[in-house]
């Protein structure tokens, strides 16, 4: 405005197009490639053959063919004059082999010609022969005897272990029936055990009750005079209420040996002394037993 001139702006550059791409090349095959010191032809990994069992069993069948074959060929196959005539007779049967008529010619005239013969049956096989019994060897007979020898041994002894089962059977049984009339003449002694003591109880319970019911100075009479192997038991039976009235009532005598026969029993006592005193008179008391003299 005060006459400075505006600076020039330069014009931008101008920027270039980019570059169209190139086509890729279309890849040629290995066989088209030219060879280069770099680039070297890729050679087939060689497989390795493996023999596997049946390539070996297949190998070994074919040798085993071929050298019988070349034995065939060096032998030679044997001829039809060879085999028996019984065997041709039997393979003919079998197969049904008729004979080949000859072909007529015109040299020959029909006059002449002579009826044919009928086909021979072979003939039947021999019977097979037995064997005889002293065909065999020396050995063959001498191991038949000896299988013959063990086989009636192992029959014996076979025989006596059924023997020896059935009577140890036999012996079990008669054992089972005895311990079961054992059993059964156990059972009956101890049922007549067992009444006879509840009869003896019963009775000694009806003896208890009749002196129970008694007068104390009856009673005591009584008891006075009895003794004591039958006294003791009935006295243990009765009622001591009542025992003591019997035995204030007895005589002084009778009550005191009564009363050492009761404690001994209590303590343990033998029943020796008992048993000596039972017979002794009203006025004698029993011995007393000093027992075991002391060791020394």
């Amino acid at each position: 405005m005060t006459g400075v001139p505006a600076p020039k702006i330069p014009p931008a550059p101008k920027i270039p197009p980019a570059p169209k791409p190139k086509p890729k090349p279309k890849p040629t095959p290995a066989a088209q490639r030219p060879a280069t010191a770099l680039r070297r032809p890729r050679l087939k990994p060689v497989r390795t053959m493996r023999l596997r069992l049946i390539d070996a069993v297949a190998i070994a069948a074919g040798g085993l063919l071929v050298l019988k074959l070349l034995t065939l060929v060096q032998v030679g196959l044997p001829g039809a004059g060879t085999l028996p005539e019984y065997s041709r007779a039997v393979a003919r049967a079998r197969t049904g082999y008729e004979p080949i008529d000859p072909v007529t010619t015109g040299s020959v005239g029909a006059k002449d010609e002579a009826p044919a013969a009928p086909a021979e049956k072979p003939p039947e096989p021999p019977a097979p022969e037995p064997a005889k019994a002293g065909s065999g060897s020396p050995t063959e007979r001498a191991l038949l005897e000896k299988l013959g020898a063990r086989r009636d041994a192992l029959r014996q002894r076979n025989d006596e272990l059924e023997l020896r089962e059935k009577m140890l059977n036999e012996a079990e049984r008669k054992l089972e029936t005895g311990l079961g009339d054992l059993k059964q003449a156990e059972e009956k002694v101890d049922a007549a055990a067992k009444a006879r003591e509840e009869a003896e109880k019963q009775g000694l319970k009806n003896i208890v009750t009749m002196y129970e019911t008694m007068k104390p100075k009856d009673a005591a009479r009584v008891f006075d005079r009895l003794g004591h192997d039958v006294l003791v038991p009935i006295v243990l039976a009765m009622n001591p209420r009542k025992m003591s009235e019997v035995l204030s009532a007895m005589q002084p005598e009778a009550a005191e040996r009564l009363t050492v026969t009761l404690a001994n029993r209590a303590r343990g006592v033998g029943g020796a002394q008992v048993q000596a005193g039972g017979g002794l008179p009203a006025n004698e008391l029993p011995a007393i037993d000093p027992g075991p003299p002391p060791a020394r």
